[in-house]
């Protein structure tokens, strides 16, 4: 967990009132109630760094971040059910998984 000041001098080109308008806008998770007390935990640096590239990198229109990111945050929902549906597969018997990858492939 990093404190509000730690990550602005993380990312020196990102002037602190940009980083709390991320915060209020929701782009940006924080626990604590004010900039102050504001902890960024290992996931919300990561959303920094991606909000930063898309922003300044390839000047991604701040109108249409929310659909960016929006989009991202159902890429990685995606991936996560995935990954739970990979294990609760492996814990299935041998002829259960044969019979869904049959069923998988004829569903193409």
């Amino acid at each position: 967990m990093m404190r509000f000041e730690a990550v602005i001098a993380l990312f020196p080109e990102l002037p602190p009132p940009q980083l709390r308008d991320w915060v209020a806008r929701g782009w940006v998770r924080v626990e604590g109630a004010t900039p102050e007390e504001w902890m960024f935990a290992d996931r919300d640096i990561a959303r920094i760094h991606l909000i930063r590239d898309l922003r300044i990198g390839m000047a991604v229109d701040e109108n249409a971040l929310p659909v960016v990111l929006s989009l991202v945050d159902q890429v990685h929902g995606m991936r996560r059910t995935l990954q739970a549906l990979r294990r609760a597969l492996a814990e299935q018997p041998e002829d259960v998984r044969r019979s869904l990858l049959d069923a998988l492939t004829r569903q193409r």
